[in-house]
């Protein structure tokens, strides 16, 4: 159970990273979407469809390495390297990452859904190996030996006094 609820936990802060770090500058635009995902199943210029969009996991040696795609964004946490970026269709679908400390292994990858729409394969440019990611749709849907913890030395000094009871819609 706590295997679980840590898993969940790295996964959920992957999600986070997504949507907090992955701003396109139009934090004017409204959302009109009716409920809480607005995902549809056409592409957004480029970006991921609803088969493609989600968080992925996979293992490399012993670490675990988190993938998640929205939209045109993506965001991964491989070991202590956290990177974001674009994915994006150029004459095939692609990920252009840039990683926080320098990083250069998983910059840039070609993606490869697989067919049963669960796994999603990335032949990075700059590694020798292709990562395997599976969807993560719940607990159960994880490789086995993933930590159970987030990785140390992640930031801490968060801001503070943001406005709440900001409008959501």
């Amino acid at each position: 159970m706590n295997k679980a609820v840590g898993i969940a936990g790295t996964v959920a802060a992957a999600a986070l990273l997504l949507t907090a770090c992955g701003s396109d500058g139009d934090d004017d635009k409204k959302d009109t979407s009716n409920g809480p995902s607005s995902a549809s199943s056409a592409p957004a210029e480029g970006g991921a469809d609803a088969k493609v969009s989600g968080t992925y996991v996979a293992k490399s040696g012993d670490e675990a390495v988190i993938l998640s795609i929205s939209g045109k964004q993506a965001v991964l946490m491989a070991g202590k390297h956290i990177c974001n970026g674009e994915y994006a269709d150029m004459g095939g679908k692609m990920l252009m990452l840039k990683c926080s400390d320098g990083n250069t292994e998983r910059s840039a990858g070609k993606v490869t859904l697989g067919a049963d729409g669960k796994t999603l394969t990335v032949d990075w440019d700059a590694l020798a190996k292709n990562d395997t990611f599976v969807k993560a749709t719940s607990p159960s849907d994880l490789p086995s030996g993933l930590p159970t913890s987030l990785p140390s030395g992640l930031p801490t000094d968060l801001p503070s006094g943001i406005p709440s009871g900001l409008p959501t819609s």
